[in-house]
This record gives structure tokens, sequence and C-alpha cells, in this order.
């Protein structure tokens, strides 16, 4: 049933939209608030035991859909964050259509980008070939990719709905940057755009062991989702 609607679904590209919009078409079908609970859970189960299927169909959509549900352009915490550093080695975590690979790589680096959509990283090579420049991209899944010891003078993680909580992989993430490398990240600091801050302080947090170079809790349009008024976290971190 959830398959069927998803196919056919459109403007629907992030997981709370998802769910939002199956709400919407369980009770346009007639179903009660009970039963609009037990199919939610049973479709969450399935794509809790089934993610490595269902959640490349989920980010295809989202990259082939021809509603505008991301931003287009590099990220702009991308682009002011990494303006005066020398190009090196980066990392483009969860690169979707290759927004800010292509536009590092036009500024010099050396980048390698991974995601989990092969339509994404289709559209990516396509779009870099357009504008000149190189990326190397991978299909993988964070638990797949191999980041590597010191390798990656750059990690920029533009939403890349991977737990900056999960310590193991972070761990991996720290690891695999050089000495003076930094991390960038930006993401929603709460699943909710009701108001709901999110745990204080929480990303900061995650990176306190490292240098924090910049730092942000706002509110803010999101570039994922282009939610207009988002719980926001930034950071920039370097590893000495």
């Amino acid at each position: 049933m959830f398959r069927n609607w998803y196919r056919d679904c459109s403007g629907a590209s992030t997981p709370q939209e998802i769910f939002k919009g199956y709400t919407a078409h369980l009770k346009s079908q007639g179903m009660t608030e009970e039963q609009i609970k037990a199919q939610l859970g049973m479709v969450q189960r399935g794509i809790g035991a089934h993610q490595r299927e269902i959640m490349p169909m989920i980010y295809d959509k989202a990259f082939t859909s021809q509603e505008a549900t991301f931003r287009r352009e590099p990220a702009e915490f991308v682009v002011k964050m990494t303006e005066g550093l020398r190009p090196g080695r980066a990392l483009d975590v969860a690169m979707g259509q290759g927004r800010n690979s292509i536009w590092l790589a036009k500024k010099g680096w050396d980048v390698t980008g991974y995601d989990i959509s092969a339509a994404g990283l289709k559209e990516a090579q396509d779009l870099a070939s357009k504008a000149g420049v190189k990326i190397k991209s991978v299909q993988a899944f964070h638990d797949d990719f191999d980041y590597g010891v010191e390798v990656w003078d750059l990690i920029v993680m533009v939403f890349p709905m991977a737990s900056m909580s999960d310590e193991k992989y972070l761990g991996r993430v720290k690891k695999s940057l050089k000495k003076g490398g930094v991390v960038l990240v930006e993401q929603f600091n709460s699943p909710s755009t009701s108001g709901a801050k999110g745990p204080a302080n929480a990303l900061y947090q995650s990176f306190a062991d490292m240098r924090v170079l910049h730092y942000e809790d706002t509110v803010a349009a999101s570039d994922w989702g282009l939610v207009a008024q988002a719980r926001i976290g930034r950071i920039l971190a370097e590893k000495e």
C-alpha cells in the first residue's frame, strides 16, 4: 500500500513530509485514527527493517522530482566557511546532486562524495561535466563508506541524515581528517517544524574534542525540504 502511494505521490522528499502526506492519503481513504496509527507503525517498522532497499528509493525520487524540494545552489554556509581555506582533499557526505562538491571542485579542491541515491550521483556527474570539473562519486551508506585514516583536509556534511550523537560513526569521521583538517556540519537540530529547539548544544558537544571555529543554533530556512522556519545547527571544527 505504502509503496504504491509513494511511487505516484509528488512533493514529499523528507521523512517528515512523506509521513504527513501518507497520513493525509490514509484519511482520504476513510481510515480511522487508530487504523492510521497502526498503518504508520507498520510502515516505519518496514522501513527500519528494509532501509537499504527503501531509503535509496526515497532519495532517488527526491533527486529526480521536478518539484523544488531542496536548494540547488551550494550551501551558503559551505561557501562562507571555506572561503580562504587552502584547497586539498575534500569529502562531501551525502552529496546528493553534488551542489557543494561541484562548487568546491571549481575552487580547486580534489573532491570525493558519496550518497545512497544512484539518481543523485548520476545527476552530480552530469552537472560536474557541464561545469567543466571532475569529482569522484561513490554509492554507499554511511556505514559502508571507507573514510580512511588522515585522508581529508575538509569534510562537508550538509543535511547528511546521520546522527551526530553516534560516537562510533563520528569517531570514523574524525579519524579520517588530517591534522589541521576541518569538518563542516549543517543539519536540522530538531525533526519538528513546530518550534521545537532540540537538545541544547548537542551539535557543539559532538565536536567538543576538536577546536570549534564556528557554531550556530538558529532558526532559518532549510536547504533540504525548503522549510521556511527550521531549527538549524551549524558547526565548523578543526582537528588539532
